[in-house]
Parts: C-alpha cells; structure tokens; sequence
C-alpha cells in the first residue's frame, strides 16, 4: 500500500505536486514547506515528526 499523495496543504491549501516539495507525517497529514517551517516539523494533529515526503515521477 502506498502513501496517500495529497494534492493540497492542510494548513494553508497551498497546491503539492506529486513531484514537489512536501512534508508528512506517520499519518499521511501533509503540509508545503512553509507551514512546515512554522509548525517546526511538529504535526499540529497527532504531535509526530514531519519528514520530507518522498517524490513520485
């Protein structure tokens, strides 16, 4: 089962591309990099790790 690639931000809905720069977390919540930055890699919904989610062609 793969990730979910999620096509907007959560925080701002700022657009993500399959093949961009986004970060998620354990539970696929997915955010641009902005917001990442502001919430400092800290998801605001469970409290996990925000990583870079990988990229797809």
């Amino acid at each position: 089962m793969g990730l979910e690639m999620r096509a907007t931000c959560e925080r701002c809905d700022e657009p993500l591309f399959a093949n961009g720069l986004a970060y998620i977390c354990s539970y696929e919540c997915t955010f641009c990099a902005s917001c990442t930055r502001k919430l400092t890699h800290v998801c605001p919904n469970c409290g996990g790790e925000l990583v870079r989610r990988p990229t797809r062609v």
